[in-house]
């Protein structure tokens, strides 16, 4: 009777470990609903040692990305097994600037993803048109692949528990909140692409994006009369503004959520190609139905008659430069 009962134990650990592997949310609710701590304990040790890390990044961010539209799932594998990067990182594969990171969302808007790591690196990941984005809180592999940590995946998916994916990917359970929580005081954060500089003023319910527009008008141009003097035309470069509220969700991604993205630095910028994001919470949220005001204000710039633009550049909160760097 006795070994009876054990091999039926050790059945139901082996089924419950194949339905987990699979990435089903039904491996979550079968090992919560029959399963105590010793076995979970098992399922996780036996998910965390399926992944062994040790592709290296630049193969595995390219392999990702090239083979997603033939396998979706073979990409996630990829990753998961990638080799530990915690914070942001940039390689160069052949002529192509790889670049991923791995962190806390603060903002998500329609265009760019804002997102600081565990190290407090701040990088501005834009969104397009082709940019997959994917929740992988039910997902197993995915779920390996956005923490680059089997251990804390597998005590996400046996569990339902993100705190230890947030201890990886944050820092710490409070770290993540510092990250998100609300100030009495605006924070202005500038983001340096090189080529464009965009200001976001990050309140307790609003947050308010400026960047640059199109020039209005054509190079300044000096003329001179026959009485010597001289006059200067003034150019207006708008300049475009939009204000949301700050817990705007993004194709369900939305401040506070957990994410990993994997993109390239184009011209400067950080394209997002794949992101993956899991709440840090198993409670489900209501996404703010609020509407997003845009205006577009034209700020004339007096212009000399040597074509030099006096400028005066505004003291930000906290900076973050595109061009940081590897740093992982």
């Amino acid at each position: 009777m006795i070994h009876r009962n054990r091999r039926g134990t050790r059945a139901k650990v082996a089924v419950a470990a194949a339905v987990l592997v699979g990435g089903g949310a039904a491996g979550v609710v079968a090992v919560a609903a029959n399963h105590g701590g010793a076995s979970t304990n098992a399922q996780a040790a036996a998910f965390a040692t399926r992944y062994r890390q040790t592709v290296s990044e630049p193969t595995a961010l390219m392999g990702a990305l090239n083979g997603w539209s033939r396998s979706p799932s073979h990409s996630m594998t990829m990753l998961a097994e990638m080799k530990p990067m915690r914070t942001f990182s940039q390689v160069m594969d052949h002529h192509t600037m790889l670049a991923a990171q791995r962190g806390v969302v603060l903002l998500a808007t329609k265009k760019f993803l804002l997102v600081k790591s565990a190290n407090g690196s701040l990088h501005l990941w834009w969104l397009t048109g082709g940019t997959v984005v994917k929740n992988v809180t039910a997902n197993a592999t995915g779920m390996a692949a956005m923490t680059g940590s089997p251990t804390a995946a597998a005590t996400a998916m046996t569990t339902g528990s993100m705190s230890t994916a947030t201890n990886v990917m944050a820092g710490s359970a409070s770290a993540a909140n510092a990250m998100t929580a609300a100030s009495a005081k605006p924070t202005t954060i500038t983001v340096d692409t090189g080529n464009e500089v965009v200001t976001i003023t990050i309140t307790t319910s609003t947050a308010t994006v400026t960047q640059p527009g199109v020039t209005a008008s054509a190079s300044p141009t000096a003329t001179v009369t026959a009485t010597a003097t001289t006059t200067a035309s003034a150019s207006a470069t708008p300049t475009a503004r939009s204000t949301q509220p700050v817990t705007m969700a993004t194709q369900g991604v939305a401040r506070g959520d957990l994410v990993f993205i994997v993109g390239e630095r184009e011209h400067g910028k950080l394209i997002a190609k794949l992101v993956f994001f899991a709440a840090r919470t198993t409670a489900v949220t209501p996404t703010p139905s609020a509407s997003v005001s845009t205006s577009v204000s034209a700020t004339p710039t007096a212009t000399s008659a040597t074509g030099t633009t006096p400028t005066v550049a505004p003291t930000p909160t906290s900076t973050a430069s595109e061009f940081s760097g590897h740093n992982s």
